[in-house]
């Protein structure tokens, strides 16, 4: 027995209320559980429980014995002393509010169905990845949705945190966080820190007052990222040079820059080398100086993939690095490459956006756009279609991604519309 389950078993009442009285004796009606809290403080609020003649208003708490209620400290903190009911699962001893008057306890054990327990054990014991697998057909069509829109939201609102956090240290500056997101997202995962590095090292005002020329653009991003810090028979390499080193001493950036070691090309396809991606990024900063600004404005899919549909410049339709040609490179973002950023980026980007000044259509917009984006494929969505939950788009994998991750590896079966179907009392 542990906590979590009996918060499910009081929120949704699944218990035998026949008879129901407290163990001092006294008759218990419950009108209304109360909403599960959070927070700090009691574990449900707004609670309204007739107990004996009187009607009560307050909190509930949970305990797996009574004497918790001691060890956890309520006993002696106030915020407490609102509490109308302490549902236990056994109640080893009395326990009292701050002024020493007694709380009425409620004891569960012989209340739940057994049947239940021994389901719910099975659930989140089960070795399997994904715990239900083996009695998911047996949930409607509707509750797998319902649960489907949870997990996409949750983590829109957990991406949407961290986009916040970083406007906050950007002075709130939702071009600079535009700017820093997207970087970031062209290293994907191999590179990802080094190109968010890479936008510290490089301040985008610098990089705007250069913004009309992308050989300067270029070579104070790849003078930034090392890359310049060779001796190569490459006349590109060598202008890149002699302007990175001019800009440097301009701006005083040398002493910002990264380190050639951070940057991974092992086991990366040419298409997806450091080097390349930082000549598109280069592209992007050129064709859109003011990036965020043009991410709000989009209000269709083709119009935001627009933004991203820019080309190197010349010397990278022949190179994926410094001096190494080739018969031909991508020029271009790929399409998976741009569905990617608008996946990890620019959704996440629009939600915290739409959040922070209180406007529902940027956040429906993100969700639109997810829907219309194709699924994506990895591990985690190919065994969800395993068990006939397939991702017909970004909005299914992602929430696929986010019920596999914070929900079925966590065990937190009891807060996933799936599990807790499962586990709900059968009707005689």
């Amino acid at each position: 027995m542990n906590e979590s389950f009996l918060h499910y078993i009081w929120e949704l009442q699944y218990f035998d209320k026949k008879d129901l009285k407290t163990t001092d004796g006294e008759t218990i009606m419950i009108m209304a559980p109360g909403k599960g809290n959070t927070n700090s403080g009691p574990d449900f609020q707004t609670a309204k429980i007739k107990i004996g003649p009187m009607d009560w208003a307050g909190s509930v708490e949970i305990h797996i014995t009574a004497s918790a209620w001691m060890s956890h400290g309520h006993s002696d903190d106030s915020a407490y002393d609102n509490v109308i009911l302490h549902v236990v699962w056994q109640n080893d001893v009395p326990v009292s509010r701050t002024d020493g008057t007694r709380i009425p306890t409620l004891e569960l054990q012989h209340r739940v169905d057994a049947e239940m327990i021994r389901n719910y054990k099975r659930l989140v014991n089960n070795p399997a990845s994904i715990p239900c697998e083996s009695s998911l057909n047996k949930v409607d069509s509707l509750t797998k949705l319902s649960m489907l829109d949870k997990a996409l939201m949750q983590r829109l609102e957990s991406k949407a945190a961290n986009v916040m956090q970083l406007f906050n240290q950007a002075n709130q500056d939702w071009e600079e966080v535009a700017f820093q997101l997207t970087a970031r997202n062209f290293g994907f995962k191999i590179n990802n820190e080094p190109f968010f590095s890479l936008t510290q090292s490089v301040p985008r005002k610098v990089l705007l007052k250069h913004g009309d020329n992308l050989t300067h653009i270029e070579a104070l991003l790849f003078g930034q990222a090392g890359f310049l810090d060779y001796t190569i028979n490459d006349e590109y390499l060598k202008l890149l040079q002699r302007e990175y080193h001019a800009l440097a001493a301009k701006y005083d950036l040398e002493k910002e820059k990264l380190k050639p070691s951070l940057w991974k090309f092992m086991r990366l396809r040419p298409a997806n080398f450091p080097t390349l991606r930082i000549a598109q990024f280069s592209a992007l900063i050129f064709k859109n100086k003011n990036l965020f600004s043009r991410i709000t404005e989009a209000e269709r899919l083709p119009e935001v993939k627009s933004i991203f549909d820019v080309s190197t410049s010349e010397y990278w339709h022949r190179h994926y690095r410094f001096g190494r040609s080739t018969a031909r490179s991508i020029s271009h973002l790929g399409d998976d490459s741009v569905d990617n950023i608008l996946i990890n980026t620019i959704s996440p980007l629009l939600v915290a956006y739409g959040k922070q000044r209180g406007d529902q259509q940027f956040i429906d917009r993100a969700v639109d756009f997810l829907q219309k984006i194709p699924g994506e494929t990895n591990k985690i969505v190919k065994s969800w279609k395993l068990l006939s939950l397939e991702a017909h788009s970004a909005f299914d994998s992602q929430a696929l991604i986010e019920l596999n991750n914070n929900f079925c590896l966590k065990r937190r079966c009891l807060s996933c519309n799936i599990g807790a179907s499962l586990l709900k009392p059968q009707v005689p």
